[in-house]
């Protein structure tokens, strides 16, 4: 239930340039608004309960702009593995067997995770879907979880619902996901029905391009996975895209860690946002996650976390992993001239920056969320300084280069709290660890079923076939009719 509060003592970083910070600042959240924000002498609100935020630090909720929550159940499976290697693993092993009733508590389990780490918002890239009632446990998943998010449902040929595989698949898909966008109106729900792209190549060029009017002509958000595999044409095809003048205003391209300057140009012109996973971009061979790159263009990027089986759930890790590695980047470019670094082009705020209101703009939400400002929703995060023997000469600084899930404090979405004193609110979270635990022993089970996992043979021959084919419906946007009048070359 919404309510009356006050946040009162702390330092509030709103990240609204109009505002600037509060040293000893307060928020007053009424009925899910932000009322008012201050110095803590400046706000009072006998009825309102308080929440003493003395010594930490107050700032919006975090979004993630990429996260795979159907997987959360499966934590630690891609620690070891290439790109290469977890895809094949995940999708054709690991995922098929996880049931209807696992899909759904792997859905709220990893939402779950992200509100205790201070994620408030996230768009969810949902794939591999083998039927209809997969796609709602997950989608239901997320609404018994009370985060905000974006259910980005992710289109393929692959069997569905009894439909083989190719356009018969492709259209069922489609289809059911037109009769979930009807049946869960944007307004009513804090979980979005939104479309992500089947992977670009993947399919013939005229579905790619049929899948984007589609989210256009339902005012979705969409999303792609986008130029993640560097050396590779797997995920690609932008320029195939704005040959066609599909690349539309407000599409989030995930990863972007092997983009042309073309490319990059391109995302810029249109006004695309780019979302960045830094840790697995890193670990699984994709490439240098692209923040300055971005940058340099006027993009403001935003982060992701990817998937939680490979890395930590949190958002506070991957904004210090993206500071500290461009940083390293930018010091290793003077030290290259046998000069020694002087400054530091970025700091803290651009840090949480990119964890925050970039992401709120990124999934369409900067008037309603990504700083703490009056008349937007309160979605709100509380950092405690109480795990720490000393208080901080720099509060902000404290925040984002030495906070950890475990300084999460208090977690508002909507208004609503979702964590308070270090706790999930209203969960039982030692029955959860038990359903969590029981899933992952149904899966392991349904595991010995599936095709064993792939030799590096395999593997190898995977991305063969993988790149033969993108690179044969990706040819077809320039043999086809595929978007009006089609490209012509000048």
């Amino acid at each position: 239930m919404t309510g009356k509060y006050l946040l009162t003592g702390g330092y509030v970083a709103t990240l609204d340039d109009s505002l600037g910070d509060f040293t000893k600042g307060a928020v007053l959240v009424e009925d899910g608004v932000i009322k008012a924000v201050g110095n803590i002498e400046d706000l009072s609100a006998t009825d309102a309960e308080m929440i003493d935020t003395t010594d930490g630090v107050v700032i919006p909720g975090m979004v993630d702009t990429h996260r795979h929550v159907s997987m959360a159940l499966t934590r630690g499976l891609g620690a070891d593995q290439s790109l290469l290697h977890f895809l094949s693993n995940t999708y054709l092993r690991w995922l098929p067997a996880t049931g209807v009733e696992d899909m759904q508590l792997s859905a709220f389990v990893g939402a779950l995770e992200a509100l205790d780490c201070g994620v408030t918002t996230i768009i969810d890239t949902c794939e591999s879907f083998h039927s209809k009632e997969h796609a709602e446990a997950e989608l239901q998943g997320l609404k018994e979880s009370g985060i905000r998010a974006f259910f980005a449902y992710g289109m393929c040929d692959g069997e569905y619902n009894g439909a083989p595989v190719g356009k018969d698949a492709w259209k069922a898909r489609l289809d059911h996901l037109a009769e979930m966008h009807a049946a869960n109106p944007s307004h009513q729900s804090l979980v979005q029905v939104t479309l992500q792209l089947s992977i670009p190549g993947t399919v013939p060029f005229s579905l790619t391009a049929a899948e984007i009017k589609f989210a256009q002509e339902n005012n979705m958000l969409c999303c792609s996975h986008s130029c993640g595999l560097k050396n590779s044409v797997i995920s690609t095809g932008l320029d195939e895209r704005a040959d066609n003048d599909l690349m539309l205003p407000g599409h989030v391209y995930i990863h972007c860690t092997n983009l042309s300057d073309r490319q990059i140009q391109l995302i810029a012109k249109t006004e695309g946002k780019v979302s960045i996973a830094m840790e697995t971009d890193m670990q699984m061979g994709m490439g240098i996650p692209p923040i300055r790159n971005c940058l340099k263009h006027g993009i403001q990027p935003s982060l992701s976390i990817d998937t939680s089986t490979a890395v930590a759930p949190d958002l506070l890790s991957q904004m210090r992993l993206a500071l500290q590695t461009q940083r390293l980047l930018d010091n290793e470019a003077i030290h290259s001239q046998r000069q020694v670094p002087m400054h530091l082009d970025y700091n803290v705020r651009d840090a949480l920056r990119w964890g925050t209101r970039n992401g709120a703009d990124a999934v369409g939400l900067g008037d309603l969320i990504g700083t703490i400002t009056p008349g937007k929703r309160a979605d709100l995060v509380f950092l405690s300084n109480k795990r720490f023997l000393t208080p901080s000469a720099y509060p902000l600084g404290t925040a984002v280069l030495h906070s950890t899930a475990a300084d999460v404090d208090t977690v508002m979405v909507n208004g609503v709290v979702k964590k308070r004193d270090g706790q999930l609110v209203g969960h039982d979270v030692e029955v959860i660890r038990q359903k969590a635990k029981a899933g992952l022993q149904r899966i392991f089970e349904n595991l010995e079923k599936m095709r064993p996992e792939m030799t590096p043979e395999e593997i190898s021959k995977y991305l063969e076939d993988a790149e033969r084919f993108s690179r044969i419906n990706l040819g077809q946007a320039y043999l086809t009719n595929v978007a009006g009048d089609g490209f012509r070359p000048a």
